[in-house]
Order: structure tokens, then sequence, then C-alpha cells
């Protein structure tokens, strides 16, 4: 579940894992070369983080697909500004590189009630001003996502807490209006992050701003920031965990949206790193230069398509939405844009996202169908749902290459199964309509999004798509039983009883496909190779990701 703006990434650049045993590989490695890595390769040199750095640096630069415009965390919903938030600033639970939820600005959090939780606080935790950080200024910030006044992305992951009180020098205690067990995971990213009350009230709207700047707990302060320009974080040297002491003095994080630009920027060494929020169609060339290595790890994304209307449309069928799922070439599609960091789909929930109960989502994840290209039982299901010449409309943005190979590949494959494919183009600005306004999405059929849950659980996006009203519920689906349980998913304590309910509801969803999933990225992090150190997985957007980072030797 998330908030608007990370839809939106999707649409105008272009949610925790935890290493399945098989799957996944922990190792400090990273893949040089001049070609892309076969599929056996794939699977095998997927790493969770690099080698700790072992020299200081002084100052690196960081690239972000655009300039970062908000470190406030309650508006803080799309990577840019997540990447450098989570940098500074600390939630009170932390995920790890391998996606397990550990203690952060929180020790515990109880629940004496199924209508109450308390949360117990880590002692002697200062703010980058030295101030200590007390029970109510952790009120305070989460406070600040329930108000709607506040105008913040996370409401609806904090919609179950009544109210919120400081009640103890060390204790914070929540009122529920129904029993909310996925709370420790919630408050492990943005709705989590701690903030200073004092300096939040003086800078008012200003906080988060150029003009206002932000006051967190994290190994890493805000430096300096040009509107429209750089944003700059130093290394904290009063942080209050005395056992990280990051190596890199000064980051400075450049968007960097033109990928011509970004490509050269890489290869000379101008840019130090960055994570490929898109996928690069540049990597082999990238790779090939001989100045990077390029990292590959778990990530929860999900590249997917969305049916924007399931009550209308050619689309509205279910058989129709399997067939086209049949017909989607996933390997080409993952050669020719993804250069093999990625794999095809079974479900939306991806391998990296079985943060608990792993054996329970493997085995659903392996009943269900794999996604091969079969065109004579696609084309068979179109002709008996009557379908075979209709219209079907696709929106995308011809100004994202992504986006551009995306819709081509769906076109293709709509029309080998008998279809009349349209797609409607609008700029890369406009794209984020289809997330945004219902009057966009009553122009097409269907669009496209790289999403994820916000931590390691496939419930978490379920219920985002699922639930009515939920912060995704662009196409209106309903189904009762899957909104059922995936409400009663969040309201159970047992996590054995979560997963047989979420993997019961995914069941449901692979048969109505909403969202038809297509393939699932990997993290891709492209480094100098005087570097070492940073995450290679999903991580990054919610943890300081550069505690680590340093030079090679």
């Amino acid at each position: 579940m998330q908030g608007v703006r990370r839809m939106t990434i999707a649409a105008t650049t272009a949610g925790l894992m935890l290493i399945t045993t098989g799957c996944y590989r922990d190792t400090g490695g990273g893949t040089t070369g001049t070609a892309a890595p076969d599929a056996a390769q794939q699977r095998q040199d997927l790493v969770t983080t690099t080698p700790p750095g072992k020299g200081e640096v002084d100052r690196i630069t960081w690239a972000l697909y655009r300039g970062t415009t908000s470190i406030d965390p309650i508006t803080a919903g799309d990577y840019p500004e997540i990447t450098v938030t989570s940098l500074m600033c600390e939630a009170l639970f932390r995920q790890s590189p391998d996606g397990t939820v550990e203690p952060g600005l929180a020790t515990k959090i109880d629940y004496p009630d199924p209508k109450t939780a308390v949360l117990t606080l880590r002692e002697g935790v200062t703010f980058w001003d030295g101030s200590p950080m007390t029970s109510e200024d952790v009120a305070f910030s989460i406070e600040r996502n329930i108000d709607p006044k506040q105008g913040g992305y996370w409401g609806p992951v904090v919609g179950r807490i009544a109210s919120v009180k400081a009640t103890g020098p060390l204790e914070v205690t929540l009122k529920l209006k129904e029993p909310d067990y996925w709370l420790r995971n919630v408050f492990s990213y943005m709705p989590g992050i701690v903030v200073n009350k004092r300096y939040v009230q003086a800078k008012g709207k200003d906080y988060g701003t150029v003009k206002g700047g932000a006051m967190c707990t994290g190994s890493y302060k805000f430096g300096q920031w040009r509107t429209g320009d750089v944003l700059s974080v130093v290394r904290n040297d009063a942080y209050w965990n005395s056992s990280v002491k990051p190596l890199v003095k000064q980051i400075d994080f450049k968007g960097i949206p033109d990928e011509a630009t970004l490509t050269a920027a890489l290869v000379t060494g101008e840019v130090d790193g960055g994570y490929m929020e898109l996928p690069l169609s540049t990597l082999d060339q990238v790779r090939a230069s001989g100045t990077v290595n390029i990292h590959r790890g778990p990530s929860f994304l999900i590249d997917a398509m969305i049916i924007a209307d399931m009550g209308r449309g050619v689309l509205s069928d279910a058989r129709v939405r399997r067939a086209l799922s049949m017909a989607i070439d996933r390997e080409g599609y993952i050669r020719t844009l993804y250069k093999g960091t990625a794999q095809p789909a079974r479900a939306l929930g991806t391998p990296a996202t079985w943060g608990y109960e792993r054996e329970t989502f493997q085995r659903a994840y392996e009943a269900l169908p794999e996604p091969k290209v079969d065109l004579e039982a696609a084309r068979k299901l179109v002709q008996e749902a009557g379908a075979t010449g209709k219209t079907v409309r696709f929106g995308f943005s011809n100004e994202l290459n992504k986006l551009v190979t995306e819709a081509n590949l769906v076109r293709s494959a709509a029309e080998k199964i008998g279809l009349k494919p349209e797609l409607k183009a609008v700029s890369a600005d406009a794209y984020s309509g289809f997330f945004l306004d219902p009057k966009a999405r009553a122009d097409v059929d269907a669009f496209f999004t790289t999403n994820y849950p916000n931590w390691a659980d496939p419930a978490a996006l379920y219920a985002s798509l699922s639930v009515p009203g939920g912060p995704q519920d662009y196409g209106s689906y309903r189904n009762k039983k899957t909104a059922d349980l995936l409400e009663k998913v969040r309201g159970t304590e047992d996590p054995a009883k979560r997963a047989e309910m979420t993997v019961e509801a995914q069941t449901l969803l692979a048969e109505d496909l909403p969202w038809i999933p297509v393939v699932a990225p990997d993290t891709v992090l492209v480094l100098n190779k005087k570097l070492t150190g940073a995450t290679v997985s999903s991580h990054h957007l919610y943890a300081p990701w550069a505690d680590q980072l340093g030079a090679v030797g």
C-alpha cells in the first residue's frame, strides 16, 4: 500500500524482501564484462549487498532519475524523495537488506489487547542538533500521517489508528479502530520516520523543502539544496549510534532524467553511482565501459499492466485478460528492455516479497501457471468471449522508452490473438493522469505500472488494489472474497494464518487479473569500481543504504 506518487513514477520515469532459499545467493560480488548474463547466471548473481567499504571518500555524486522535490516523509512517495529521505531519517523499525524488519528507533511494539498497540522507544537517540528524541516527537510524527490537513500520502496505511498519545518518556500508545498487526511493518518506512516536533512546527509548510530543510536522527544530515539542482547530505559525526560511521563524507544527489546524459556521466565517472529506477537501455554499453560494476539484487518490483475499468470494454471479460497475458512475450521483453535483469512473473507478489512463511508462499507461487506464450489457447479464449476483432486501447507515453517498448509488446500480443489494439500516446507528465484522474482512465482500457509493496509481504500490494477505496483502486476491482481475505490478513496476529489467507487472495487475483503481472525486475545498482558497500535490494528505499559505502581499498 503506498502513496499516489509512487504510482506515477512508473508513468513519469520509468514496498522489502527476504531472500528465498535456493533462489538468491548473498555474496559480495558484482557482475562485469561485455555481455549481459544469461538466465542461468542471472539468479546466481543476485546479491543483497556489496562488500563494506574500507576507506574514506570526501565526496561522491549519486544519480536520481529526476531532482528531489521534498524530504518530508509524509510527502515522500517517489524514488528520488524516498531514496534521499531514507538516508537521512530513521523509522521506528528498520528494514534490513535481506528484507527482515528489526528494531529501529523503537525496540518493540506490543498489543495488550487487539485494539491497543504500545511502542517502546530506544533510549539515547538524538536529532542532528543534539536534542533528544522524545515520545512527544514520535507521537507527533505519527499524527502528521493521520491528519488529512497535512496533505500526506500515507493516510490509507495508518487508517486503523484512532489516536496516538505519548504515555511515558519512552512509550507511545496507539488506540486502534480495528486490530492492525501490520503496524510494525508500516512503521518501517516513511509513515514510521520520526522528525523533530519543535523544528517542524517552527518551519511550518516549509519543512522538507529547499527553504525549510529537515531535522531527523540519521547518520547523514541535511547539507545544501539548490532549487532544481543538487541536494547534498553530509555525514553526521555526532550520530547517536556510535557503532556506525559512514565512510563517505558528502553525497550529492543529482537528477538526470536523460538516458544518454546519465550513460555518459556513469562511463566518464562524473557520476559515481545510482539505482536504475527504470531499465537502462544502454546497460550493455555501461557494463562494457570498464568504469563501473553492475550489481543486481532481489527486488519487490513488479512490472504490470493495470486494467483501467473492470466493468467496461473488451478487457472487462476475464477470458480476454487471461488471453492477453498468455500472448505476451515476456522473455523477449526482458532481453530487449531489461537486458536480462528481470524474470517472467507468475504473480504480482514476487519471490523477493516473501518476508515470512516462505515455504507457504513458494508452494503457492509454483502452483500458479508458468507465464509462457500460448497463442493458440489465447485465440480460443478471445473467440469464446466474442471479442475477436474488437478494439482495445492501451495508454502510454511516447516520451518514455520503457513505456514505448511495453506498449508495443502488448500491442503485438493483442494483434496475434485477434484483438484490434490501439495505442493512446500522452506526454510523460500527462501519463500520471491515468493514476490520478478517473476521466483519463475512461479513455483507455489499460495502462502500465512499475509497482511494489512497502515491505516484504505480497498482501501489502494486494490490499492496495483489491480493497474498495484502497490507494490503488484504479479499475474498481470488486471481488468480495478477495477484499475480505485481505482485510482479515491485516487483523490477524498469527503469521501462518496471514500467509494462508494471502495466498488464497493471490490465487483469486491470478484468476481475475485486475492487474496483469508481466515481469519482476531486479534491483540494478551501477557503482563506480572505486566504491563498494551499497545495498543491492529494495532496502535502499527504506533504510540508510550508504552506511557502509566507501572506497574499495
